[in-house]
């Protein structure tokens, strides 16, 4: 047996067994995490950062502030009831929230262009200005509350200062500055505000300031996972059902053909096409009629990627080379001109360009027509005479469907093209969207030119934008994306090109097979 005699502790004895036991400073990571002081203030300055971060690609201008505006809300849910400025603040970080997020979620709707009209944007830009400046006005209020507070001399020139450099944000946006050299400086300044109140924070957590946790029915955690399920509920139901144009669908009643059947059969006589004519509303069969001459011509275009196929051919010296190839099995869209020379003291011309899917397009979403007509290709030579017309028709179960344009008329535009910048235009477009359910999508625009001066060419163009998929955000028309990109296929959007040209001084009908 042991004989070493048992020794009694004490109360203090313990005490201070157990203070040696553990270090006198718990690591930094535990401070923030038991100290809700830190982590509110933490969270509200890397919001703050991340809303003040505007990175162009990959979708992080709106990822970033996301996720800044989150953390604005949880920070200053936490610090809303230390006094009543801080409260403000909270209020306010909701009210921006919930603009913010329903934006999002409209982003993926093509109804964000129709609300979000140049008088609704310039209203709430600046009404986001306004309430970005009180949020950083009741932010230093609610600092030097805190200090007061806590017994600390208040100064919180950070806080005062962001107030300032915000209205300076919205002065340089006002004048449209143009220039880096101010926003860089700018955006380095913003940097030293947040760090200076970094260490505000970390003053008022050394002067021993802690707020007491009030018990909450929904915590932080729930918080978050809410506003995400909103997000990808919203932007799922945005994505299906907010893609398309509502067309107004109505049966073809095809007896009103028979009011026109003279001028359908000298039409027809003359060398326009059957299939296109049927499709003509008995207005725009009437408007030719004493028609003197037509020009048509037909092409078929691929909306596919195609395949490549690769062969050997002869160089011309005796050598053999390999050639790369895209071959297209299937050409989806068939597009037709046709041009009708009417009776008139100047020479005048009514143009329709047909389109008609002889395939499945694929995705049904939005599309659109954009016409360059003569007046516009050749303004010296020809000049407009009259509005554009026209409708889109699809079939199904053997009835023929017609509906107008959703809409229809000139647009003028700016683009930037390759080889000529940046240039303004106005032409003619169709916007519309197809039915899932239907045969043989198609439709035409029509409109009438007259000659404005002796020996010019007759040219109309074409350019047919498909849209191919709905993987884009935020989400804009084939209409929409033709007016801001005038070059090839971007995006979610595929763009096929056609004209009708030729020489009114020739004689005869021509047409192509």
């Amino acid at each position: 047996m042991c004989d070493r005699p048992w020794e009694t502790m004490t109360d203090a004895d313990f005490e201070a067994m157990l203070a040696q036991s553990v270090p006198d400073t718990p690591p930094e990571e535990i401070v923030a995490e038991v100290t809700p002081w830190r982590r509110a203030m933490n969270r509200i300055l890397f919001g703050m950062a991340l809303c003040a971060v505007t990175l162009n690609f990959w979708c992080l201008n709106y990822i970033l502030p996301a996720i800044g505006t989150v953390l604005l809300l949880l920070g200053f849910r936490a610090l809303r009831r230390e006094n009543r400025w801080l409260g403000g603040c909270f209020a306010i970080a909701v009210i921006r929230a919930v603009y913010f997020f329903a934006t999002l979620i409209l982003n993926t709707t093509i109804l964000q262009s129709a609300v979000f009209t140049p008088a609704v944007t310039t209203a709430f830009t600046a009404g986001n200005a306004v309430l970005l400046l009180g949020l950083y006005f009741c932010f230093w209020r609610g600092l030097l509350a805190v200090q007061k507070k806590a017994g600390l001399p208040a100064r919180a020139g950070g806080a005062l200062a962001l107030i300032v450099w915000h209205a300076l944000v919205c002065v340089l946006a006002a004048v449209q500055y143009g220039g880096w050299v101010v926003p860089i400086a700018m955006l380095i300044g913003y940097g030293f505000l947040l760090r200076s109140l970094y260490r505000l924070s970390g003053t008022l957590d050394e002067a021993g300031y802690a707020i007491a946790p009030k018990p909450v029915r929904v915590t932080d955690r729930c918080l978050v996972l809410a506003i995400v399920v909103v997000l990808g509920i919203g932007c799922t139901l945005g994505y299906l059902f907010g893609g398309s144009y509502p067309m107004d669908w109505q049966p073809v009643d095809t007896s009103e053909q028979a009011q026109t059947e003279a001028v359908r059969q000298q039409l027809l006589d003359l060398g326009f096409p059957e299939d296109v004519l049927n499709d003509l509303t008995p207005e725009d069969i009437a408007a030719c009629d004493g028609a003197l001459r037509v020009v048509a011509e037909v092409e078929n275009y691929p909306v596919n990627d195609g395949r490549t196929v690769s062969y050997k051919e002869s160089d011309g010296e005796g050598g053999v080379v390999s050639v790369l190839d895209t071959v297209y099995d299937v050409k989806e869209l068939r597009l037709t001109g046709v041009a009708v020379q009417l009776p008139s003291e100047r020479e005048t011309w009514m143009v329709f360009h047909h389109f008609l899917w002889t395939a499945d397009p694929g995705f049904y979403g939005t599309e659109a027509i954009q016409i360059r007509p003569a007046y516009r290709s050749i303004p010296e030579g020809w000049a407009a005479a009259g509005d554009a017309t026209g409708r889109v028709l699809y079939d199904r179960d053997g009835q023929t469907f017609a509906a107008p344009y959703a809409s229809l008329g000139a647009r003028t535009f700016t683009a930037n093209t390759v080889l000529w910048g940046e240039q303004t235009n106005t032409d003619l477009f169709a916007a519309f969207s197809l039915p899932r359910h239907g045969e043989r999508a198609r439709g035409y625009v029509a409109y009438s030119t007259t000659e404005a001066r002796d020996g010019n060419i007759l040219s109309s163009g074409e350019y047919y934008v498909h849209q191919q998929t709905w993987l884009q955000y935020p989400v804009v028309t084939a209409m929409e994306k033709r007016l801001t990109a005038a070059w090839g296929d971007t995006g979610a959007f595929r763009t096929v090109q056609d004209v009708l040209q030729f020489d009114p001084v020739d004689e005869g009908t021509e047409t192509p097979p």
